[in-house]
């Protein structure tokens, strides 16, 4: 049984021991021990991040979903966001590297569309992959090394953008890998048949936020588009996921428009027009109550 007191950990929870760190920015964090992984007290976590562990040397013995796993050298977990992982139990001989990607991340660069849910669904119930043997990995070492040599290097005024995109393409060339991988009875199909409800529900709420671009900022929207009322809608989405239908929604449209403030030459009156704000007053309170400043302040502020 799922306990209520479960620990959400995020990027900002792996950035927190700098002395393992090999990289970290509010998208990602790579770091070079398991010791740098967040806990609670009783050992037990849920993802609020993409993870990635890899296990170069010993074993770990853990949880995914209350379903027990071995690790072993040469083998990934895979661990989505939400994923529950406890009870972790590591050889004392062991060399473990973690990699994290913000949700934040994965909605900027990864459309829920049908073929990325089947990728999902195999993610979930294969979150073991082994990778140690096969011959076909040349290319991700070729990202490890670019990726790595990066980090070491000089930083200059695009160094986060070049780790943006150099990141973003070794995620999606993973996901590609993932996607051959998937079996018939892992599809997806457009009806509820082998899928709960609650989880077709949030795929298809998913799917609409990823293609919406922050234009839509109602529960009632996408309620009525799916045909449920708004509670059982706000209720099966909490239900299914641990967070709100409006939560999601404008931590979307949040994303969006901090992207567009910062690429985009239009004024902040036109950005505000763009997405259909009724004004620029009602624009910037919005902005600001979800970032704390005013849609200039975050224009003009440098990133990290």
């Amino acid at each position: 049984m799922e306990k209520e007191n479960i620990k959400t950990v995020g990027i900002a929870d792996f950035k927190s021991n700098e002395h393992i760190i090999d990289y970290a920015d509010n998208d990602f964090v790579i770091i070079n021990s398991l010791e740098g992984a967040p806990d609670n007290n009783d050992d037990t976590i849920r993802l609020g991040c993409f993870l990635i562990a890899i296990c170069l040397e010993g074993c770990v013995q853990l949880d995914v979903n209350y379903k027990t796993y071995q690790l072993e050298a040469g083998d990934l977990l895979l661990g989505l966001p939400n994923t529950i992982i406890s009870h972790a139990m590591v050889s004392p001989k062991h060399k473990i590297r973690l990699a994290a990607f913000s949700t934040q991340f994965l909605k900027r660069v990864v459309r829920m569309e049908k073929d990325t849910w089947n990728t999902v669904i195999h993610i979930h119930n294969n979150p073991i992959k082994s990778v140690g043997q096969e011959g076909n990995n040349k290319i991700f070492e070729y990202y490890r090394n670019l990726l790595m040599a990066k980090i070491n290097d000089e930083p200059h005024h695009y160094h986060k953008e070049v780790m943006q995109y150099l990141f973003s393409a070794i995620f999606c060339e993973m996901l590609g890998r993932l996607n051959k991988e998937v079996s018939p009875s892992e599809m997806a199909a457009d009806t509820k048949e082998g899928i709960k409800q609650s989880d077709y529900i949030l795929h298809k709420f998913i799917e609409m936020l990823s293609k919406d671009n922050g234009m839509h900022r109602s529960v009632g929207y996408y309620a009525d588009a799916l045909c449920y009322s708004h509670k059982h809608f706000s209720k099966v989405i909490k239900q299914a996921c641990g967070r709100t239908p409006l939560d999601l929604i404008n931590e979307n449209a949040i994303e969006h428009i901090k992207y567009r403030l910062k690429h985009s030459d239009k004024s902040i009156k036109e950005i505000a027009e763009e997405f259909d704000f009724p004004n620029q007053s009602f624009f910037g309170k919005y902005v600001k109550s979800y970032l704390g400043m005013s849609p200039a302040h975050y224009r003009n502020m440098k990133e990290e």
